[in-house]
């Protein structure tokens, strides 16, 4: 072989090695990762019935503890962790519901295929590309709204503030738990200082002749009012939102969802606080001595 055609193919496969390297910017072995997390994830929107504000609605995927919230205008991700790490034998298989939950809204819920650990789309729910198809609608169930005859106090003087909380529901009426009696506590509260994180829970004084703990909330407000009487230094200077002690009837609640949500939630415990409501108002501000 002359070394003119032993020089001619090393020039052609000099050039055939960039014409490669130059086409394949990327390490094909790189691309299946990649696949596999576009795979794990599913996005959404919620919209709430009565309100441009989306957000604070608790997203729960079933069966594999996963949860994330909406922001404000309701959008939501949920992340399948990888396969390896979905249990002893590697990725999983199943159909599982996902739900939007908002303690006095209507629990709406998709279902999501999964396969080998990674979702499976395209489905009658979900587009090829992980999106929900359309909006998840959330129905208010009720409103709750809390007024305060003092919005603010001072932390070194003793104060007794009049509460009234108001209930109404424009759908067709709600049955809500709202106990003038629970635990030897009379209309409880509870103060919860959204700085810290530090939980209260207060006897009131339930004023008027209504004693029902059941009651029908519909298009005419019900209205309840309590006497909160506030010793003198048992509040530390923060902002602090009172809430209302009260659970809806009527709907089915996934026990796994509650429990996701932290120990007890739906009792009358520091744990009520994470029980997710659309509440407005019962902001009150203790200003330092």
């Amino acid at each position: 072989m002359s070394d003119f055609f032993r020089h001619g193919i090393r020039t052609a496969l000099w050039v055939l090695s960039l014409l490669l390297m130059g086409g394949c910017t990327d390490n094909p072995f790189e691309s299946t990762p990649a696949i596999e997390s576009s795979k794990r994830k599913v996005h959404g929107v919620v919209r709430l019935s009565d309100t441009q504000d989306h957000s604070g609605v608790y997203v729960w995927l079933q069966g594999f503890e996963i949860a994330t919230t909406t922001d404000h205008d309701g959008s939501f991700t949920i992340t399948l962790p990888p396969p390896e790490a979905q249990g002893v034998t590697g990725g999983v298989n199943g159909v599982y519901r996902m739900y939007a939950f908002l303690g006095n809204y209507r629990l709406v819920s998709v279902r999501a295929a999964v396969r080998d650990g990674t979702f499976a789309f395209p489905s009658d729910e979900i587009r090829e590309n992980g999106e929900i198809r359309e909006p998840l609608f959330m129905q208010q169930l009720f409103s709750i709204t809390t007024s305060l005859s003092r919005n603010r106090i001072e932390a070194d003087s003793p104060r007794t503030i009049t509460i009234q909380v108001v209930l109404q529901s424009d759908s067709p009426p709600a049955e809500v738990y709202f106990p003038r009696m629970l635990a030897g506590i009379e209309g409880p509260v509870l103060l919860h200082n959204t700085q810290t994180g530090e939980v209260d829970i207060y006897p009131t004084v339930v004023t008027g002749v209504e004693i029902q703990d059941y009651v029908q909330v519909g298009s005419v407000p019900y209205i309840r009012s309590l006497l909160l009487i506030i010793p003198k230094y048992r509040l530390k200077a923060g902002i602090y939102e009172i809430i209302p002690y009260l659970i809806p009837q009527g709907q089915q609640i996934p026990l796994p969802l509650l429990k996701s949500l932290g120990d007890d939630v739906s009792g009358l415990n520091e744990s009520y606080v994470l029980y997710p409501f659309r509440r407005e108002g019962g902001i009150l501000t203790v200003q330092p001595n």
